[in-house]
């Protein structure tokens, strides 16, 4: 019986690790968006509209990445990579 308990939960424990995270891979996606707002912003367009998207968006980015702003490099170029 406690095999059988044992090999249930380590079962679990590797299936919940190998699972990405949807939160940080909606982070990346809000990034990018952000940077491509900002880029068309750098490269000449600056209409109203555009800057307004262009502040929508950074507070978007905020919310939804608010949990991943302290992790290391590391480990963020590990959840990227699960993202794909």
């Amino acid at each position: 019986m406690k095999n059988f308990l044992f090999t249930i939960s380590f079962t679990f424990v590797l299936i919940s690790c190998d699972q990405k995270d949807e939160k940080f891979c909606e982070c990346l996606a809000k990034s990018e968006e952000f940077n491509l707002m900002n880029q068309a912003i750098l490269n000449g367009k600056m209409d109203v509209a555009t800057l307004k998207k262009a502040v929508e968006l950074k507070k978007e980015k905020q919310k939804i990445c608010q949990d991943y702003v302290n992790m290391d490099g590391e480990q963020m170029l590990a959840r990227k990579k699960e993202c794909k």
